[in-house]
C-alpha cells in the first residue's frame, strides 16, 4: 500500500465519540464515564468477566442461567419488578452472555438514569435465588435449548463449534445441556454469583449526556463536564464503593488445538442446504487480527466480495454469502457462511467456496480490492456505532476484555494494511487441509450422507 493510501485510509477511520474518563474504585471497580451530546439520553453497561469460560465442571449454562436469574429478584426489586420500573420510566434494559462476559444495559432519558444504578448494585449485592423463580427460568432456558437444537443454523453452529474447539469453552454451548441445567439450582448459582459477580471483575460504562443529567448546566465546555462527570462518579461511588471486592482468580482455559485435517460433517434438517466452514482465527489481542478481519472482509462482506460475486450474482447459486472472523480472548475462528438456493446441488456450492479460498491464496487481492473492503468494514462499524447504546457496550468489552482503546488501535490497524498483509493471512489460514471443520445442513430427505467423521 502506497503511503498516501495508507494517510488516507488512516485519516478515515472511525472512532467512539465522546470524552472518557475512566477509574478503578479501591473495591475494584472499574468505571467508565463517556459525555457525549448525541441526545439526551444515558446508557449504562455493565460487564461481568463471567462466561461459559469460567462454569464449573457438570454445570454448563450456568452463566446465561444466572443471566436470567439477575432479573427474577433481590433485595429491593421483585420478581419482574426490573422490567415494570424499567418501562414505567420509558427505558429499555436486557443482556446478553457470551463465552467471555455476561453484559448488562439499560438506556433512559437523561433525567432518568438513576434506577439503573440502584439495580445493578442491588443485584450484584445478591440475590434472592428463590427456588420457585430458578425452577420457573430453567423450564424456560429448556425451552430455548429446544429450539437451538429444532433450528438448522444454530444446531449446525453448535456442532461445528463443538467440533472445532474440542475440549475447549469455546466449544460448549452457551445456554448448556439439559443434563446440566437439571443439575444446576439455586445453590450452585449462589455459589457462582458470589465467584463471579464482584467489583473487581465488572466494568461499568455511563455514556450520554453527563453535562445534562440530573439537570445539569446547558452549557458544553470543559468545566461542565467535569462537573458532569463528578457528579455521576459521586453517585457510583455511593452505589457500589462500600460492596466487598476480592475472590477467586479467572481460572485458566487450555489451548484450543484445531483440528490437523478438514473435519466434515453433515446434517439432515429443514428445507434448505447450508454450508458453514470455520478455519483458524487468532485472539482479538493478536498482532495478526487486523489483517485477517480484513481478509474477512475482502472474502465475504457486501455485495462486492468474492463469495458474494461468485456464490450469489454471478454464479446463481446462493441466496446469501458472507464471511466473519469474531472478537475473543482466545484464538477462533474465521467463518464462511452461505445457503443454497433450491434445486443447486451441494457439491457445486462446495466446490466453489473451496476453489474462491485457494484463490484467494494463489491470487491475493490488488490494493484497490482492499480499499473497497476496508471501506466496507469501517462503513459497517460505523452504522453499527450510531448509536449511545451500543459505543458503551463496544467500550465495556474493551475495558473488560481486553484494554482501553482496543477498538480504536484495531481499527487504525485495519487502516495501515495493505495487500502483502491480507495476502499473508490468507496463505496461514485459508487452507482447510491444514485444519478446518466444513459442515452442511441438508434437507431432510435427501440422499443419506456419509457418517459423520470424527478427529
Amino acid at each position: 500500500m502506497n503511503p498516501s493510501s495508507t494517510a488516507s485510509a488512516v485519516a478515515r477511520v472511525p472512532r467512539l465519540p465522546g470524552f472518557l474518563s475512566v477509574e478503578r474504585l479501591a473495591n475494584g471497580l472499574t468505571v467508565a464515564l463517556v459525555d457525549t451530546p448525541q441526545a439526551p439520553l444515558v446508557s449504562t453497561v455493565l460487564c461481568y468477566r463471567a462466561g461459559t469460560r469460567d462454569e464449573p465442571a457438570g454445570h454448563g449454562g450456568i452463566a446465561h442461567f444466572l443471566e436470567h436469574m439477575m432479573f427474577k429478584g433481590s433485595a429491593r426489586f421483585g420478581p419482574g419488578e426490573v422490567d415494570r420500573r424499567t418501562q414505567e420510566l420509558g427505558g429499555s434494559n436486557n443482556a446478553f452472555t457470551s463465552h467471555d462476559a455476561t453484559t448488562y444495559y439499560f438506556n433512559f432519558a437523561a433525567d432518568r438514569w438513576r434506577l439503573a444504578l440502584e439495580i445493578e448494585a442491588d443485584r450484584m449485592a445478591g440475590l434472592t435465588l428463590d427456588p420457585r423463580e430458578v425452577e420457573a427460568e430453567r423450564r424456560v432456558i429448556l425451552e430455548e435449548i429446544a429450539m437451538y437444537e429444532d433450528d438448522p443454523w444454530d444446531a449446525l453452529n453448535l456442532q461445528v463449534e463443538r467440533t472445532f474447539f474440542d475440549g475447549h469453552p469455546y466449544g460448549r454451548p452457551v445456554l448448556g445441556t439439559r443434563e446440566e441445567l437439571l443439575a444446576t439450582g439455586p445453590d450452585e448459582l449462589a455459589a457462582f454469583h458470589r465467584a463471579r459477580y464482584r467489583p473487581d471483575t465488572a466494568v461499568l460504562v455511563i455514556a450520554g449526556d453527563l453535562v445534562g443529567i440530573d439537570g445539569g448546566a446547558g452549557r458544553r465546555d470543559e468545566a461542565a463536564r467535569r462537573d458532569g462527570a463528578r457528579r455521576v462518579a459521586e453517585r457510583v461511588r455511593a452505589d457500589f464503593g462500600d460492596l466487598p471486592g476480592g475472590g477467586p482468580a479467572r481460572p485458566e482455559a487450555p489451548v484450543i488445538v484445531p483440528p490437523e485435517r478438514c473435519v466434515r460433517i453433515e446434517r439432515r434438517r429443514g428445507e434448505m442446504a447450508r454450508l458453514l466452514v470455520a478455519l483458524p482465527g487468532p485472539a482479538a489481542d493478536d498482532p495478526a487480527f487486523p489483517s485477517a478481519r480484513l481478509l474477512a472482509s475482502v472474502l465475504g462482506s457486501g455485495r462486492g466480495s468474492r463469495l458474494y460475486r461468485a456464490l450469489v450474482d454471478e454464479g446463481q447459486l446462493c441466496g446469501w454469502a458472507a464471511a466473519g472472523l469474531s472478537e475473543a480472548l482466545d484464538p477462533t475462528s474465521l467463518t464462511v457462511v452461505t445457503e443454497a438456493l433450491p434445486g443447486v446441488e451441494p457439491a457445486r456450492v462446495e466446490e466453489t467456496v473451496l476453489g474462491l479460498l485457494a484463490d484467494l491464496v494463489a491470487r491475493p487481492p490488488a490494493a484497490d480490492e482492499v480499499e473497497r473492503a476496508r471501506e466496507v468494514l469501517f462503513a459497517d462499524w460505523s452504522f453499527g456505532h450510531e448509536r449511545i447504546s451500543q459505543q458503551a457496550l463496544s467500550l465495556a468489552s474493551d475495558l473488560a476484555l481486553l484494554e482501553r482503546g482496543w477498538s480504536e488501535r484495531t481499527l487504525a490497524a485495519i487502516a495501515a494494511c495493505g495487500p502483502e498483509d491480507v495476502a499473508r493471512a490468507a496463505a496461514e489460514r485459508l487452507d482447510p487441509e491444514r485444519g478446518s471443520v466444513l459442515g452442511w445442513s441438508l434437507p431432510e430427505g435427501s440422499e443419506e450422507a456419509e457418517p459423520e467423521e470424527d478427529r
